[in-house]
């Protein structure tokens, strides 16, 4: 064979193999732009699926005003306009309906760790944020976070700044309070007739984490459903203040649990000798946490439990 042939031959191959390359390229990097959702997310979004409560409450908070398609099950009583028939119902934050999703065609989709194993299958239908303030180690920034930045998708930057600066202020002021009266403070949460432990870097660790409350228990092991733990544990623990969410009431079922610390051992303890055992809003602080309304709640609630 002519050189000459021979050359041509492997321009034909080099020509063949950089398209390949290129192709190649081009897909990985739609794939890319793809996965990462949250940038393709359009200004001012006018059809949103809200799964997590605590965004609603920011969206209701922020006058934001987009259809909306909501989970009505288990809905918190203070969001209970949303289950209205103006918005359309998608089930619950856990069993929700993904052909109604679809069907509803949203511009955006904002999940919370509930779902986010569903994460990539809603990413199919549109652009996914995830709100991280239930598993974020830092809750206060990462609520601050989520506020600012729908704030600025809908084009109302100055009522979240308004809102996030009287959130602070609320910080700051408990914090000063729990300064000056730092009582030794268990969380737990009542579900079932069982009771589970939360601390610092949990679920529940804004009380400690932002707001300067004293760790009752250092030890407490961070997990997802908390540690569990029984009423001899609570009576060798002895808090000063213990503070309460009960699940079972925060989902509308028939609970075991309220009169669960009623008993002989807690009784012994500082808590319930100074009439500290505080029930908390189950709504705010087990389905909503996150959002303006809720955290200047849960806030309140922690403050006045310190003053008491």
């Amino acid at each position: 064979m002519k050189p000459l042939a021979i050359r041509k031959i492997k321009l034909s191959i080099a020509a063949v193999f950089g398209m390949a390359v290129l192709f190649l390229l081009l897909k990985f990097e739609g794939k890319s732009e793809k996965q990462a959702g949250v940038d393709n997310i359009p200004q001012n979004p006018q059809r949103v699926v809200v799964l997590d409560y605590g965004t609603l409450d920011t969206f209701d908070a922020l006058g934001i005003d987009a259809k909306l398609a909501v989970p009505k099950n288990y809905m918190p009583s203070y969001l209970s306009k949303y289950k209205s028939e103006k918005y359309t119902n998608i089930g619950g934050i856990k069993e929700f309906n993904l052909e109604t999703i679809n069907a509803f065609k949203p511009d955006l989709i904002v999940i919370s760790a509930r779902q986010q194993d569903y994460k990539d299958k809603l990413s199919e239908i549109a652009p996914v944020y995830f709100v991280k303030t239930s598993i974020a180690k830092d809750q206060l920034a990462e609520t601050i976070k989520n506020i600012e930045f729908f704030g600025k998708l809908f084009g109302v930057p100055h009522k979240a700044k308004e809102a996030v600066e009287g959130i602070l202020s609320d910080v700051g002021r408990t914090k000063e309070k729990a300064e000056k009266n730092p009582l030794k403070t268990l969380v737990l949460i009542a579900n079932d007739g069982k009771v589970s432990a939360f601390g610092s870097g949990s679920r529940f660790g804004l009380v400690h984490d932002a707001l300067g409350v004293p760790q009752a228990d250092p030890n407490i092991k961070v997990g997802r459903h908390g540690q569990l733990v029984n009423f001899e544990y609570i009576a060798e623990l002895n808090p000063d203040l213990i503070l309460v969410i009960d699940r079972s009431a925060a989902i509308g079922v028939s609970s075991k649990n309220a009169r669960i610390l009623d008993n002989a051992l807690v009784a012994k303890t500082n808590a319930a000798k100074n009439n500290r055992i505080v029930k908390l809003d189950p709504e705010c602080w087990y389905l909503s946490g996150g959002g303006i309304i809720s955290i200047k709640k849960m806030i309140s609630e922690v403050e006045n439990a310190i003053s008491k």
